[in-house]
């Protein structure tokens, strides 16, 4: 892949992707502007409270279920005009992901991961990814109590709105949008398509190599080194290799969830890397992007690290 290729490539993935966060940064906008958001804080008021984060938080909670970079993006509107701090952002960020295996649930864990598997594998894989979630969510509220005020937040005194023209609101929200569009965007296209020139110069893929010896420690059998190799590249791709030697016999279903959870680890930060850290460095910046992804990267390698350990050792 030539350097043509890549800046293709980066503006093909990213081109999806900059349209939500314009969408996001637009809607946050006119609902400040009208002065709306005050109306759809009680939505999502029984999760904000019990970690102490402000009402306004709830809203983007509700946006995250259709789009959670839409949602990131409304938070760092917030922050941007002086509604949110820091720490409730990162906090509200990690709530916000919360609500994803909710609907991957139906689109993708049912439907693709369950009849790949099997039902005893699949349901284990699925309730790892369950359990991270719900880890997640504990570390939002443990986290929140501790180092969060409970303090109310009123975003249409904030920014000083009375009755605004419904014109002149959209104007004012095009305006500002457009302003913090153009830095995030041309963020997420660098950093996107640094991480791509890393991938032409085959670096992300040399991981995947060293990947193997410590498939070897585990004892497991041979046969599933390609299959954990290819669900390091490719998840869909190695649930279907995988399913494949549980249906034939090949291998245990002990073996194959070892299997699945001991590439699950290699495979998370390979995907944070190519997607995620991408995404939250352009919309929250270089300090708050990159502890946004470690934490829930640690906390979710964390969790499918004990589920290994436990299989491995029972």
């Amino acid at each position: 892949m030539d350097f043509i290729s890549v800046v293709i490539k980066t503006i093909s993935f990213t081109s999806p992707i900059l349209l939500i966060m314009f969408i996001g940064l637009f809607v946050s906008e006119i609902l400040i502007e009208l002065g709306w958001m005050k109306r759809l804080e009680k939505i999502g008021k029984p999760l904000t409270s019990l970690s102490n984060l402000p009402k306004v938080c709830g809203v983007t909670f509700i946006a995250a279920i259709g789009s959670p970079t839409a949602a990131n993006t409304m938070l760092q509107d917030l922050r941007e005009n002086k509604v949110l701090t820091d720490k409730e952002v990162l906090l509200a960020s990690l709530l916000n992901t919360t609500v994803v295996p909710i609907r991957e649930t139906f689109t993708y864990h049912l439907p693709v991961i369950l009849p790949a598997l099997g039902l005893y594998v699949g349901m284990v894989y699925i309730g790892t990814l369950w359990l991270g979630t719900l880890v997640l969510l504990l570390f939002v509220i443990v986290c929140g109590k501790i180092l969060l005020k409970d303090r109310n937040v009123d975003v249409d005194a904030s920014v000083s709105v009375e009755e605004v023209a419904f014109e002149k609101s959209i104007g004012n929200a095009t305006k500002k949008s457009l302003k913090r569009f153009g830095r995030i965007g041309f963020t997420f296209l660098s950093v996107t398509f640094a991480v791509f020139m890393l991938m032409n110069l085959g670096i992300i893929e040399k991981i995947e190599e060293y990947v193997i010896p410590f498939a070897k420690i585990l004892n497991l059998p041979p046969i599933v080194f390609p299959p954990i190799a290819a669900y390091i590249a490719s998840p869909l791709v190695g649930f279907s290799m995988i399913g494949s030697l549980i249906h034939s016999g090949v291998i245990t279903e002990k073996e194959a969830i070892i299997s699945l959870l001991f590439g699950s680890i290699f495979m998370l930060p390979i995907l944070y890397l190519r997607f995620y850290f991408p995404q939250w460095i352009s919309i929250f910046g270089l300090r708050l992007g990159i502890l946004r992804g470690l934490t829930s990267m640690s906390l979710i390698m964390l969790t499918r690290i004990i589920i290994l350990l436990i299989f491995i050792k029972f």
